[in-house]
């Protein structure tokens, strides 16, 4: 009975403060219905694989947004187009720009992640290098025309004080409160 008692207590602990830490979103390849802007109506997500016949295919995403019945499509921050997407390095698998979703205390963001390069006629990006992390949420823009309906905006931004090969291995030590 104690041993129930115990496992119980634990599992409830891991529940309560798992539920307050940041949530990989794991997305299956084609359509992924998530309610990213949190309005109640699920908002459609498309992953995919871009191969362009090359040994390191990329991974992609688009968000779109439903508003009472009509799709808005998502831009990539920093006029990139309006589809995320992973890179490598040719010739290598170390991946240097890299994006997650996450579920933040009931909050969808997504995290692109960068190899950061402080000089850039130096640095070698096959070697280990800082991770420049930064993470986006869904927001409504009432701008000018010309302006996107919805957007990523950028929520916080943080720097690995640890190199690494691949943006894999520092989304792997991900650290939520490190975002300022």
């Amino acid at each position: 009975m104690k041993l129930k008692t115990f496992a119980f207590i634990v599992l409830s602990l891991c529940t309560v403060f798992g539920a307050q830490g940041a949530t990989r979103v794991g997305l299956l390849a084609g359509a992924n219905n998530i309610d990213l802007n949190q309005d109640g109506v699920p908002d459609l997500l498309v992953s995919a694989t871009f191969d362009n016949n090359t040994s390191h295919p990329s991974q992609t995403l688009s968000a779109f947004i439903n508003k009472n019945g009509n799709w808005f499509i998502l831009p990539v921050p920093d006029d990139d187009g309006f589809t995320w997407s992973d890179f490598r390095l040719a010739g290598s698998s170390d991946k240097i720009i890299g994006f997650e979703l996450h579920n933040i205390q009931g909050v969808y963001y997504l995290i692109r992640a960068m190899k950061f390069s402080s000089n850039q006629d130096n640095d070698d990006l096959t070697e280990a290098a800082q991770i420049k992390f930064s993470r986006y949420r869904v927001a409504e823009s009432s701008e000018e025309p010309g302006a996107p309906v919805f957007y990523w905006q950028l929520s916080g931004t943080y720097t690995t004080s640890q190199a690494y090969s691949d943006v894999d291995q520092a989304f792997a030590q991900l650290k939520i409160d490190e975002f300022k």
